[in-house]
Order: C-alpha cells, then sequence, then structure tokens
C-alpha cells in the first residue's frame, strides 16, 4: 500500500514537472497551450480513470490548457478541458468515461427534470395548456415541413398482394406510393370475424429484421385475433425501402418527414375501409416506433388511443436522424417528447418503460408530469405507465402483453383470444411486396436517394448521395466473397462502409495542405502525391484497427485479404504476376518475401485517399522487393531489361507474321 502511495506521489510529481515545464513554453502571449491528447492523458492519470475515446484529438490544441483542470473533480476538468471542441463526456462507472462529440438530441436524467419544472410554469390548468397545445401543435408541423410534402402526394391506392388466411386473421402485403415513385411497403393484420373493427396503426422501431422479426408478427397477429386491424410498415431505408435509397436514407433528416408522411398517408388509406370503425383508431411503436408514436399522435387528431414502448423521455429525443433530424423539439420555444406526448390528453395513453435505457426515468419523471398535464382535464387514470424496472430495450413479451391490456381495455378487444402460440410467423419473403431483390419493383420507383432531389433539394441529398456511393462499393467489395450467410455479410459490409467513411471524411478534414511543402530535415520539395502519402498516415491507427477487427469477427482471414485485395484492384495478385514474369526462376523464398512486402503496401494503402496515393504505396514497397532481389544476388535492372526486350522482340514477330 506503501508502494502504491509512492508511486502515485512520483508520477504526480512527474505531471507537474511536465506541466512546468509546459509553462516555461508556453506563457501568457501563447495561451498556455499544450495538445488536447496529452491534457487528457494527464487528466486520466491524474485521477486515475480511464477514458475511452469516440473523437478525434489529432492536431487539436488547448489554450489554457492547465488552468482548466479541477485538482478535486475530474468531471469538472472534463467539462472545461471538452467545452471547446463541442465534446462531451458520459459517465460509464466510477474509473471510466466515454469521451463523446455533442449529441444535441441526448442529455441527463437532470436536464430533463430541469426541462419540466420549467415546462410546467407555463400552465397550471386545462386553459393554460391547451393555448400551449395549440402553439406546439401548429410549430412542430411547422418545422418538420410536413404539409409541403403532403400536398405532394399522388393519392393512387395501394398495390394489394393476395390475402393469406391464419388462424383467427389473414395478412395483406401493401405498397402504397407517397411521393411519385417512392413506395412504402407494409402488412396489414386483419380479424377473420365480420363486423367493424378498431385500427390500430404500428410504425416499426429500430429493431433487428425490421418489421419482419419474429415478435413483430406475433404481435400484429395476436392483436388481429383480438379484434384489431394492425398494419406495420418498413421505416424509410429499412426492408423494401432500402431497395429504393438503401440504408443511407434512414440516416437523414428526410427520413424524419417521410415516416411521418407514411403514417399519415397509411392511416388516410385504412380509414375509409368499411370495416374500420373511425371512434377507435389506435397508434403504437416501440424504440424509433415509440418516437414516431408521439409524432403521429400530435400530427393527427384522428388517434383516440396511443401506446409508446421503450422510447418516451424528457431528455432524449431518439438520437436517429429519422426521430430527431427535422427540429420538432425546438417548437414553443423549447418542448421534448414527453410534453409532446402529453398533448394526447385527454385520450388514453400508455406508457411502456424499462429499467436499463433511457427510460428508466419514467416512473419518477415523465409519468408523474403526464398525471398533472392529464389531471387538468379530470383525466389522470387515462394516462397509465408501465414500468418493467429489470427488463432492457426490446419489444419482448411483457411489453407486448401490456400492450394487449391496453388496447382490450380502451378497445374491448376480445382477451380470450390472446395466444402468441396461435400466430402463424412468416418467412421474411411473404411479406415483401416487391420480391427478395426488388424483381417487382414499378417501372417508375426511385432506385437511388438521388431521386428524391427533385423534392427535397439537391442540396439536401448531396452528403446522402456521397454515402450512398461509399455503400454501394462497399456492397461490391463483399459481394465477391459470395458469402452464404446473410449476417455475417451484412456484417462485413458494415464494416467496409464504416472504413471508408469514416477515411473519407477524415481526408476531408485533414487534406494534403496540412503537410508542409518543403520537407524541413532536405529542405527538398514535396510532390503533391508525396503530401497525400503522409496526410495519409495521420489518420488515427484506430480506424485501421476497428476494420480488421470487425472483418476478423465474420471471416477468415483468407476472407479478410479478399477484402483487402477489393479496396487495392487486386494489385498484390497482379504486380506478384508481373515480378514472375520479369524473374522466370523466381523461388519460393523469394516470391515469399515479395508477396511479403506487397500484402504490407496492401494493408498501409487501405487508408489511402486515391488510386494516385494506392498507387504510390505500391511504388515504395516495390522498391523495397527490386533491393531485395539484388541483395539476395540478382540484378533487377538487368532482368527487367531482358524483360522488355523479350516482350518487344514478341511483339515485333506477331506483327510480322500478320504481314
Amino acid at each position: 500500500m506503501k508502494n502504491k502511495t509512492m508511486k502515485k506521489q512520483l508520477t504526480l510529481t512527474l505531471l507537474a514537472c511536465a506541466a512546468l515545464s509546459a509553462q516555461a513554453q508556453n506563457t501568457f502571449e501563447g495561451q498556455f497551450t499544450r495538445p488536447l491528447g496529452e491534457v487528457l492523458e494527464e487528466i486520466s492519470t491524474r485521477f486515475n480513470v480511464r477514458l475511452a475515446y469516440d473523437i478525434d484529438t489529432v492536431g487539436k490544441v488547448l489554450p489554457y490548457a492547465d488552468f482548466r483542470i479541477r485538482p478535486y473533480s475530474v468531471e469538472e476538468s472534463l467539462t472545461n478541458v471538452l467545452a471547446p471542441f463541442d465534446y462531451k463526456f458520459v459517465k460509464q462507472s466510477d474509473t471510466r468515461y466515454k469521451l463523446k462529440k455533442y449529441e444535441y438530441p441526448r442529455r441527463t436524467d437532470a436536464d430533463g427534470e430541469k426541462l419540466l419544472n420549467y415546462l410546467c410554469t407555463l400552465y397550471n390548468d386545462q386553459a393554460g395548456f391547451e393555448k400551449r397545445k395549440a402553439v406546439l401543435k401548429k410549430e412542430v408541423r411547422e418545422r418538420l415541413q410536413i404539409d409541403k410534402y403532403l400536398a405532394m402526394r399522388t393519392g393512387n391506392a395501394p398495390i394489394l398482394s393476395k390475402v393469406r388466411k391464419y388462424d383467427g386473421y389473414t395478412v395483406q402485403n401493401f405498397a402504397l406510393e407517397t411521393l411519385p415513385g417512392l413506395y412504402v411497403c407494409g402488412s396489414i393484420y386483419t380479424p377473420r370475424s365480420k363486423g367493424k373493427h378498431a385500427l390500430i396503426i404500428c410504425p416499426n422501431g429500430h429493431f433487428g429484421n425490421g418489421r419482419y422479426r419474429e415478435d413483430q408478427q406475433q404481435r400484429m397477429g395476436t392483436l388481429a385475433r383480438m379484434g384489431a386491424i394492425c398494419v406495420d410498415y418498413d421505416l424509410f431505408g429499412w426492408g423494401e425501402s432500402a431497395l429504393q435509397v438503401t440504408s443511407i436514407g434512414h440516416n437523414t433528416s428526410i427520413a424524419h418527414i417521410i415516416q411521418a408522411m407514411n403514417g399519415i398517408s397509411i392511416l388516410d388509406f385504412m380509414i375509409s375501409r368499411k370495416d374500420v370503425d373511425t371512434t377507435r383508431v389506435g397508434v403504437n411503436g416501440g424504440s424509433g416506433g415509440g418516437s414516431q408514436t408521439v409524432l403521429l399522435s400530435v400530427l393527427d387528431d384522428r388517434y383516440t388511443a396511443a401506446c409508446p414502448v421503450v422510447s418516451l423521455a424528457s431528455h432524449f429525443d431518439g438520437g436517429c436522424p429519422c426521430e430527431s433530424g427535422m427540429p420538432v423539439t425546438l417548437a414553443g420555444g423549447g418542448t421534448c417528447n414527453a410534453e409532446l406526448g402529453a398533448l394526447f390528453a385527454p385520450k388514453p395513453m400508455c406508457v411502456v418503460s424499462d429499467g436499463k435505457d433511457w427510460t428508466a426515468s419514467t416512473p419518477k419523471l415523465e409519468y408523474p408530469y403526464l398525471q398533472k398535464v392529464y389531471g387538468f382535464y379530470g383525466a389522470a387514470d387515462k394516462v397509465t405507465n408501465v414500468h418493467l424496472p429489470k427488463e432492457g430495450h426490446d419489444f419482448g413479451p411483457n411489453k407486448r402483453n401490456a400492450v394487449y391490456d391496453f388496447f382490450a381495455d380502451v378497445f374491448q378487444l376480445d382477451k380470450s383470444k390472446l395466444d402468441e402460440s396461435k400466430v402463424t410467423i412468416e418467412p421474411f419473403e411473404n411479406m415483401y411486396s416487391f420480391g427478395p431483390k426488388g424483381e417487382n419493383l414499378p417501372k417508375n420507383a426511385i432506385r437511388s436517394i438521388n431521386g428524391l432531389g427533385k423534392y427535397f433539394g439537391k442540396q439536401t441529398v448531396r452528403a446522402a448521395a456521397a454515402d450512398e456511393s461509399v455503400l454501394k462499393k462497399a456492397r461490391e467489395i463483399i459481394a465477391a466473397l459470395n458469402l452464404t450467410d446473410e449476417k455475417a455479410a451484412n456484417l462485413a459490409t458494415t464494416a467496409v462502409y464504416n472504413h471508408r467513411r469514416a477515411v473519407r471524411d477524415w481526408h476531408n478534414t485533414h487534406p494534403y495542405t496540412i503537410i508542409p511543402e518543403v520537407d524541413k530535415a532536405t529542405g527538398r520539395k514535396l510532390s503533391k502525391v508525396e503530401r497525400e502519402m503522409m496526410a495519409d498516415k495521420t489518420i488515427p491507427a484506430s480506424v485501421h484497427e476497428r476494420l480488421v477487427k470487425d472483418l476478423n469477427r465474420v471471416l477468415t482471414p483468407e476472407q479478410v485479404e479478399k477484402v483487402f485485395d477489393g479496396y487495392t484492384v487486386g494489385k498484390v495478385a497482379f504486380t506478384m504476376q508481373g515480378y514472375r514474369a520479369i524473374v522466370p526462376d523466381l523461388t519460393d523464398q523469394e516470391a515469399k518475401v515479395i508477396e511479403g512486402y506487397l500484402k504490407q503496401a496492401r494493408e498501409e494503402a487501405l487508408e489511402c485517399k486515391s488510386m494516385k496515393a494506392i498507387s504510390q504505396v505500391f511504388e515504395v514497397y516495390k522498391t523495397k522487393c527490386e533491393q531485395y532481389l539484388n541483395e539476395n544476388g540478382r540484378n533487377w535492372r538487368q532482368l527487367f531489361k531482358d524483360y522488355v526486350n523479350k516482350r518487344n522482340a514478341e511483339k515485333a514477330a506477331k506483327k510480322a507474321a500478320k504481314k
């Protein structure tokens, strides 16, 4: 124990000396600057905490660095040090902090409590809240720009599949054209009993396999057996929507608008059916689908009951652009999903939450707030909270049971039909409108995110189109492996996409111009390609390491090498073939050494910006190969000369033969 104390004191003394040294070099005139990475390392050592990095510290310099550190608080020190760069920290344990970029949709429970307390000062009765409701409903629509796009809709009837009949319910696929050339696909689960039925619109969330997953089918089929028509549909850029705009489309603010438009359009179509009871219209979704549930309840007064699952919070707006891409929470001077949910008062609402995500605060924070607002209407009993403290972020059995109980009560559904085992889990292909590979897409269908430029503006889709191009290349590289495991293929594609995008973004923000034109050591002027190569090497090693780690999780070493060959257009094999042609009697040992050099070149070239830079990297290693051959008793210059002479002779012979 004594040794540990002495060691810590020695470490602090050394840090203090380093700080004094820095102060000697950095004065008031120099703003006492130090590299950000160096300061963070000092904080980690001084406070004996581990810092996990999700930020870029390369080249970033912190002014008045040492003055920002508070010896009594690691968190105040991190706040002061990270603030100038718009970075933040998230406490993961008493000894671990994750450093992240500022996230506008994510705050803390304490922030949520402060906001709800502030909102409660704006109204204290039904009349006051109704005024606030009118402002919010108007501004949410304006900030979402929803009316502009609703006016552009085609109004066309949906494409419907044949009806599939099961125990107590039927399923029918639909493809609804909203904007010209843009389709939303989904499934309609209908009770087999006659008469008018309740209708529940079920926007999908960010759960694996989308709306095709087993628990989604269980929920839709069970509610249909109980007497409600249920409609689920793809997220924008997920499922069949990805055939049109790839998954990139989902990560845009456009998704926020289109998903809301899809929900409204589907309700327009469904509510016109003769078997729908328009007095019983519900909306229910989990996670991102829960965020859509709240938004749709704000935009559309036709809903009479709502059930957001594992989503509603005062301190988190969803994070995904499809939930917070448009600034709807700036409405009314600042709001949150809890207040937007409260606009549904006094109509019945059930909020389902759990103890292992951001909804852990619901019982003590958001639910009491909702009860207060519902109390303005004398309807506090109309809002309920089912909290599952030991559960996490999913749509598991207990969440589904909460949904069944809620809609059974408010829509008088038949609880005797509540038996998930009676639901037939269909294969994904059954639920496709356009076929597994989109072979049945209509001729007018948009087939790239660029196709939305005419509606949302070319500038809006430009960045997404660039990402779509990166994804296309990633898919091509992985497709060359001919993997039969779809999950492995998807994970490998994601790894390559993330890497290529990170490399592109790094080079966009760290161009070769950051490298001086003149080599300080030699005074020689550097070429553009040389500066590009030097800039390539500034990219954090973690970018490369992440790619290798992610690929090795799902691919064999041989497959990983093929991926790297895809990056470098097969230069290893092509160049190796050249060496064998130039050196016909190349030994196995020589071939092994040369191939090793070329694979090193390939590895280094993965983070290059251009093909020119990749070729330059290979030129460096080709020089090493040739030096090796010379050192191994070969005469590379003579070998190459002989090869050229031989090729020229062969060409001359062919030319003469033609005459």
